[in-house]
């Protein structure tokens, strides 16, 4: 108290430093959660959800004939780095689609790309046994230095793979 009685108002230095750690510490969090975590667990949603397209469209192509997977921004023109992934039949065998050809259709998450990184053609075209027309490769997933593999066979299939090193785009 001071000379008027009146206790005195404010922290003391301790408890000031005590507020000060414990900012600190939740500030360190929360730029872990954003720096590290938040990327590395939207590119394994987007993995999970491309395997899952990848396995609807094999089985597309078991029921109603040739199928493609590629790139919706380019309408299966070519394949680039890309965050938009659609589903088509391939009536006509041309590898080209028209908007009514496309079954379905994938957006990946905020800030995640996704790259086919492959030994040749602009999609991946499946055929009525479910395997694809000479093709193999992997699709690099990627958000903010964080990284996947989704790998192809030749026979169809596909499985996730973790990625360490690769350069994202």
């Amino acid at each position: 108290m001071d000379v008027t009685g009146t206790p005195p108002r404010g922290f003391t230095l301790v408890e000031s430093l005590t507020a000060l750690a414990v900012a600190v510490i939740l500030l360190s969090a929360g730029h872990y959660v954003s720096r590290d975590l938040l990327p590395r667990q939207r590119v394994v949603a987007a993995s999970n959800q491309v395997l899952g397209l990848i396995q609807r469209a094999r089985a597309r192509a078991f029921t109603h004939g040739p199928t493609l997977l590629c790139d919706g921004n380019s309408q299966c023109d070519r394949f680039d780095v890309t965050d938009h992934l659609v589903v088509a039949g391939d009536a006509d065998g041309d590898g080209r689609i028209r908007p009514a050809d496309v079954v379905e259709q994938l957006k990946l998450p905020a800030g995640t790309t996704l790259e086919w990184r492959r030994f040749r053609g602009q999609a991946l075209r499946y055929g009525r046994l479910g395997n694809l027309y000479y093709q193999n490769g992997h699709f690099l997933i990627c958000n903010q230095g964080q990284a996947r593999r989704i790998v192809m066979t030749v026979m169809g299939t596909a499985r996730i793979e973790p990625d360490a090193g690769s350069r994202c785009p």
